[in-house]
């Protein structure tokens, strides 16, 4: 009978105990008992509420899978609470440094310790993943916060200009528009901003003068306000309008509509009250050119000829002064 010999296994042992040794060790220290105190120093909660406290405590960390002893572990947590009103605020610390957090009213102090003992446990941020679930959401967490905003209605007039083949200036007026403003940012959006030139013109076989009427049916912008706490503040800001244009020069028509860009600049007063007001300096840049048609008359037929067709770029600049009230008056 022949015996097999075995070839020396003592280096590969070695090395699978070190391992095991060393995972051992690791988990040993992983799931190291823990123990809660109160911090006295800071806490302002009465001696049956921090025993309670001490209790939903250490049931955070049993769920975690911590196993909890008296004082005098290797790994202490310190516990205390600061109420004002429905308030409280909570901060545990431990190891892995100092968790903060606020409850509101009692019955959210077990959600508030499930996200400190999660956060500390993992070494993660209170925001982090894996420290807020469906099951300790809180009752702030689950509140819809909003910043405040005001509610500015208002209307402007002012005198305007479009430059085509000449300058055609007149009164200009926004019928309404309406700001939702907050201290740095505003969304404005305004309806029949309309810049209107009086009509000069006379008519025969040799037409002169000139009129026309142009405007924004629609105009969106986003406005920046320089000093967002202030009384008063200038602001430049940004956007869009459906804009159309109708105008006329001897024997000439312009017409034309479509998008245009707007850029605005002002200066407005009076935000710490629900009245505002404030001059603004709007450029219009359409994405579009005017379609001009010129035509010859004579006194014999055909009465009216057709001659020529062009096209022209028509920016528009407009100064305005408006008032503007808040919306409910708060």
């Amino acid at each position: 009978m022949r015996i097999l010999s075995s070839r020396p296994v003592a280096p590969f042992v070695r090395g699978l105990i070190v391992a095991f040794l060393i995972v051992g060790f690791a988990t040993a220290r992983a799931n190291a008992d823990v123990c809660v105190t109160i911090d006295e120093t800071h806490d302002l909660f009465s001696p049956q509420d921090r025993a309670a406290a001490l209790l939903l405590l250490a049931r955070q960390f049993e769920l975690a899978g911590e196993r909890v002893v008296p004082a005098g572990c290797d790994v202490p947590y310190r516990v205390s609470h600061v109420q004002l009103g429905n308030m409280i605020s909570i901060t545990l610390s431990g190891p892995n440094g100092q968790r903060d957090a606020l409850a509101v009213g009692a019955e959210d102090i077990p959600a508030v310790y499930s996200q400190l003992v999660r956060s500390l446990l993992s070494n993660r941020p209170m925001e982090g993943r894996g420290v807020v679930d469906r099951t300790n959401v809180t009752v702030r967490q689950s509140e819809r916060r909003r910043v405040y905003s005001d509610s500015i209605a208002y209307a402007r007039l002012g005198f305007g200009a479009i430059f085509g083949d000449r300058t055609y200036s007149g009164p200009s007026v926004a019928i309404f528009g309406y700001r939702k403003e907050l201290d740095a940012f505003a969304i404005d959006v305004s309806f029949l901003n309309v810049l209107y030139k009086s009509s000069d013109r006379t008519y025969g076989y040799n037409p002169g003068g000139s009129s026309g009427m142009t405007g924004d049916w629609l105009k969106l912008q986003v406005l920046h306000f320089v000093s967002p706490l202030s009384d008063r503040t200038f602001y430049t800001g940004g956007g869009f309008s459906w804009s159309t244009a109708n105008i006329s020069n001897s024997n000439t028509t312009w017409s034309g509509s479509g998008l245009a860009g707007v850029l605005t600049t002002g200066y407005e007063v009076g935000r710490a009250s629900t009245l505002r007001m404030f001059m603004q300096i709007d450029a219009g840049l359409p994405f579009y050119k005017l379609r001009s048609e010129t035509y010859a008359y004579s006194n014999s037929p055909p009465y009216v000829s057709y001659l020529t067709t062009g096209h022209r770029y028509a920016p528009s600049l407009g100064v305005s002064i408006g008032l503007g009230w808040q919306r409910g008056g708060k």
